[in-house]
């Protein structure tokens, strides 16, 4: 009832409000509904019928997803024409709409009016009223008996589903080995795909490398300074790599310090390694230059410091490499 009122009060001020001549010559606009009684979600066409007026221009109505509250638009169909002896003579809009909640609906639009000789000259008119009931569906609450919610049925499993897991949880563990292989791999410093290169013993690379350095003669060329650099070097890895001592990181002494502490002047004359350190560290630091003799002793106590301290199986294997053999042939000479 509250909507009835509130519709009928909204066009009797629209009304009073128009040019009453004007509207006089638009009333060819028709408002209607197929149905009068629906039931909630049901489908309803509100249509909208215009005579044809050459001295007349008016507009459609733009409908939003809410025709009136309560009341929704589905969707909007084309204009459709009505000829009487193939002229138009009617224009017809349909909307399809529908209603979620029970009760009795209004529906009336307002429509522009223009004159085609005067654009200036329009007016707004309101539509007639079309209603309309919306029912719910009845329950019988004598007769209706509740029932509580079903638990969810449970069927076995076929052939095809037991399979599918199967071949899933085996994938899932394929995956889970491959990650596990693929991160010790790379943690390890080792080619994640293919077979990893084996691994060079450090004293065979730091035979190989005072192999390099024999050849060069760098200090018969007055590169004296490099010629211990390299020399120091070659061995500062391979203690870093054969007994696992930081040494490309530390002064002289600190290595010296640890191979004390780490009882590997054991193997080899500790001395004679320091006197060679130092040596360098006078070449390099104070540009002291050495006679040809000490250069030659120098270069043989880091060749022994190797050859005395190499893996024992090694040596018992006779798996010395030819660098060595060139460089023992080379020293003997």
């Amino acid at each position: 009832m509250i909507k009835l009122i509130r519709y009928i009060v909204l066009m009797t001020c629209l009304l009073t409000c128009a040019n009453k001549n004007f509207a006089q010559e638009v009333k060819g606009f028709e408002l209607s509904v197929n149905k009068d009684t629906i039931l909630i979600g049901d489908h309803i066409t509100l249509s909208v019928k215009y005579k044809f007026n050459p001295y007349l221009i008016a507009s459609f109505p733009q409908l939003k997803d809410t025709v009136v509250p309560g009341v929704e638009l589905v969707r909007e169909l084309p204009i459709d024409t009505v000829r009487n002896q193939n002229i138009i003579s009617e224009y017809v809009k349909k909307y399809i709409i529908t209603s979620f909640d029970s009760g009795h609906y209004f529906i009336m639009f307002p429509i522009v009016v223009e004159n085609p000789d005067n654009i200036d000259n329009y007016d707004t008119i309101m539509s007639n009223i079309v209603q309309f009931h919306v029912n719910t569906i009845p329950v019988d609450t004598l007769t209706y008996k509740m029932y509580d919610i079903k638990n969810p049925i449970m069927y076995p499993l076929t052939l095809q589903e037991i399979l599918f897991r199967i071949f899933m949880i085996t994938i899932g563990i394929i995956l889970i080995i491959a990650a596990v292989i693929l991160y010790r791999r790379w943690k390890n410093k080792q080619p994640l795909f293919g077979k990893a290169k084996p691994k060079i013993p450090p004293h065979i690379i730091a035979f190989k490398e005072l192999s390099v350095v024999r050849t060069e003669k760098l200090w018969q060329q007055g590169k004296v300074k490099l010629y211990y650099t390299r020399i120091t070097d070659i061995i500062r890895k391979y203690i870093e790599g054969r007994f696992s001592i930081p040494a490309m990181e530390k002064t002289s002494d600190e290595i010296l310090a640890d191979i004390k502490k780490g009882k590997i002047d054991e193997m080899y004359s500790f001395d004679k390694l320091r006197e060679m350190f130092y040596t360098s560290d006078l070449v390099k630091f104070a540009k002291y230059q050495p006679a040809p003799d000490e250069n030659e002793e120098s270069f043989k106590t880091a060749f022994e410091f190797v050859t005395n301290t190499q893996p024992k199986e090694e040596e018992d294997e006779n798996k010395t490499s030819i660098a060595e053999e060139e460089i023992k042939e080379e020293t003997n000479a």
